[in-house]
């Protein structure tokens, strides 16, 4: 499929991807218009901008710690320049916070801060579909090795530590992350989006739930409320 003089590879979870002249990389534009999950969330694109913006510097910032990702560099308000990967169909939750999803699952009734992060492990059946998997199930099924499957939960852990670092510094609280991965040049390294649609941030001077969870791309004013959050994660302290 063409887009003017570019081709577009594939599309993914509201991101189109197109080809460039170099081999190895590929741009990801952000476009919630074709993704029904994600469009509901969207007011006249300026969501799209803000995940792409946000992705590109917490990518950055994880670079500097030596995590490798997929990042190039932003080519333009909506798109980035991304390494070409083979897509790992697992994504890795770390929860650091008590709440929601695992109140309900382990059926308990005050939320909390953990003291250690959890790490969950989804393997990708089909978007939007994901199923929650063990590590016996990463190596029968064939989706990652042994060293893989180990270095994706490292770096996943490191990866919460930073930016979980990066939010306590700002008054956030990262509450859970998801993490994508793919394989360039034998290499695993970060893929897809850093953004308030993979993240939960919360406002620790939110003084109800309501203004807490306003980062929420469902919420009211949900646009104004992430434009805020951006300024907040990319300003030097």
């Amino acid at each position: 499929m063409k887009r003017g003089t570019r081709i577009q590879l594939f599309e993914r979870y509201g991101k189109r991807y197109f080809q460039t002249e170099t081999a190895d990389f590929i741009i990801q534009d952000f476009n919630s218009i074709s993704s029904s999950t994600v469009q509901k969330l969207s007011k006249k694109n300026g969501l799209d901008v803000l995940r792409n913006t946000i992705s590109c510097y917490l990518f950055e910032y994880l670079e500097e710690f030596r995590i490798a990702t997929h990042f190039a560099k932003k080519i333009s308000a909506a798109e980035m320049l991304v390494k070409k990967t083979e897509a790992i169909p697992l994504i890795v939750k770390v929860y650091n916070v008590n709440d929601g999803v695992l109140l309900q699952r382990f059926h308990r009734n005050e939320k909390m801060s953990l003291d250690f992060p959890v790490i969950e492990h989804y393997y990708l059946t089909g978007e939007p579909t994901s199923t929650w998997v063990n590590e016996y199930h990463v190596y029968a099924l064939g989706i990652a090795s042994p060293e893989e499957f180990k270095q994706m939960n490292r770096m996943s852990s490191k990866a919460n530590a930073v930016i979980r670092g990066l939010c306590d510094r700002r008054q956030l609280t990262l509450a859970e992350i998801q993490f994508s991965f793919g394989r360039s040049k034998g290499q695993v390294v970060l893929t897809d989006e850093l953004s308030p649609t993979t993240c939960r941030f919360t406002d620790r001077d939110g003084k109800d739930e309501v203004s807490r969870n306003r980062f929420d791309p469902g919420q009211e004013h949900a646009n104004d409320a992430i434009a805020e959050l951006c300024d907040r994660l990319m300003l030097k302290v």
